[in-house]
């Protein structure tokens, strides 16, 4: 993977596409001192046991919250000093797969000091740390939407600024409060991801079909 020239972006062929789901499972994919291990969640973008590498050091910083649009889901004032965990991962000896930027509200950091450790928590067990400190089971909800990505984000992942990118936020719920806890947005390139949902029927949409329902007869009768 390489730049050709200013302004190209020599795509690498190691891209693989990952099947995205919405089930959350206990994060099984480190090694501590040789033996598997787990801690925190596998996320749909990330499933399975394979170990993901760090492209870059993460990082764990106070940072003003100027996004207002993330601000407003963890409901803190846009600029807000908030602490912010910074990884980009991916599968070993493949591209960056996502750049996860996890703000974590203030009152989470208070209770749970060890989230502000870059290493202290132990491998993607900061949400333990939340969890055991009161605000456990978390509860999750995920908003997604495509972009272009930002010229950083681009130089992050590899990838050209004109392929756009699933932006998935995850808004973290403290079983405390019931207020967000952490916000998680994780950006992936458009051609890594397919996400695939079950189909529910509604009710009116039952099978054999009945002569009478909310949406009257399920089959016009054919004219003479």
């Amino acid at each position: 993977m390489g730049r050709a020239a200013p302004g190209t972006v020599v795509r690498s062929d190691k891209r693989r596409v990952i099947i995205r789901t919405n089930v959350v499972r206990r994060n099984t994919r480190h090694v501590i001192d040789g033996r598997p291990a787990s801690g925190g969640y596998s996320f749909p973008a990330a499933q399975g046991n394979e170990l993901w590498i760090h492209h870059v050091q993460p990082s764990v910083t106070t940072e003003p919250m100027t996004d207002p649009r993330l601000s407003h889901m963890l409901n803190v004032a846009v600029g807000s000093e908030i602490l912010r965990r910074r990884r980009v991962t991916g599968p070993d000896g493949e591209p960056p797969f996502q750049i996860s930027t996890t703000w974590i509200h203030p009152r989470g950091v208070a209770d749970a000091p060890l989230v502000a450790e870059p290493y202290g928590t132990g491998p993607g067990a900061w949400i333990d740390r939340l969890e055991e400190a009161g605000h456990g089971p978390l509860e999750w909800m995920e908003r997604r939407r495509a972009r272009l990505p930002q010229q950083d984000e681009a130089d992050a992942l590899q990838i050209p600024v004109s392929l756009p990118v699933w932006e998935i936020v995850r808004i973290g719920y403290s079983a405390k409060d019931t207020n967000a806890i952490e916000v998680t947005q994780v950006i992936i390139p458009s051609d890594r991801m397919e996400e695939i949902s079950r189909l529910q029927r509604d009710d009116s949409a039952t099978w054999p079909p009945t002569p009478s329902g909310p949406d009257g007869r399920p089959v016009a009768r054919r004219p003479d």
